[in-house]
């Protein structure tokens, strides 16, 4: 139903997975140098500033995509999760990582030295192009959530980030669990202020809060709050 409504893929955390479909000879080298990597929720992959090591391929889990700001406030800009990738951004423009990364929840995640990367990049114009796609639609999400974070309220901004994380943790007929923290950080808003707009999207019927979980009950309405269409 929100996906109908709400337009959402311009800004939607979920991205097509580069890795359907590799060349065999890449999926070979992959396999055979990647270092599977088993983290808890909340363990940090890579910080803002360091040298990347290499690329990052969720096996399972959800990560989250960070910068921090004045006293260490964080602003999440993208998730990602299964079969998706991290770490690409730097190892192509061969500079430091622009932002942090961290799970969300308990991870397994292989990663793939960044010399193997370059000859994977190396093999087929076709693999070069999957990451450039990539690239466009993370930078696409992070240009229409600035957007939002200039022009929309808070109110507006939780309706939004609601419709998304459903959308991102596939909540057809289930709720999502994030924890407010992260979520304030995604609608770019203090706990409290989150707390509240929830509150109210909860007396109204339109969300329903159960052990911390959000279940959409009126997913039109929300359209309507976010004022996107």
């Amino acid at each position: 139903m929100i996906n109908i409504l709400f337009p959402h893929k311009r800004y939607s955390f979920i991205n097509e997975s580069i890795l359907e479909n590799l060349p065999k000879d890449a999926i070979q080298l992959i396999n055979e140098n990647s270092i599977t990597l088993k983290l808890k929720k909340g363990q940090i992959l890579f910080h803002e500033g360091t040298v990347p090591v290499g690329l990052y391929i969720i096996k399972s889990g959800k990560v989250k995509k960070y910068t921090t700001g004045l006293a260490g406030k964080e602003h999440i800009f993208y998730l990602a999760k299964d079969n998706e990738i991290l770490g690409h951004h730097s190892l192509l423009s061969k500079e430091p990582h622009c932002c942090s990364s961290a799970c969300l929840s308990d991870c397994e995640i292989n990663l793939v030295p960044k010399e193997i990367f370059y000859i994977i990049l190396s093999l087929d114009q076709s693999i070069l192009n999957r990451f450039s796609k990539s690239l466009a639609h993370e930078f696409g999400v992070f240009i229409n959530n600035s957007k939002i974070l200039a022009q929309h309220s808070v109110r507006e901004r939780c309706a939004i980030s609601i419709i998304k994380l459903k959308d991102f943790f596939n909540a057809t007929d289930r709720g999502f669990k994030i924890s407010r923290k992260d979520h304030s950080n995604i609608v770019g808003t203090s706990v409290e202020s989150l707390v509240r707009v929830l509150h109210d999207f909860k007396e109204e019927k339109i969300i329903k809060i159960e052990e911390n979980s959000i279940f959409v009950l009126k997913p039109k309405k929300l359209v309507e709050i976010s004022n996107m269409v």
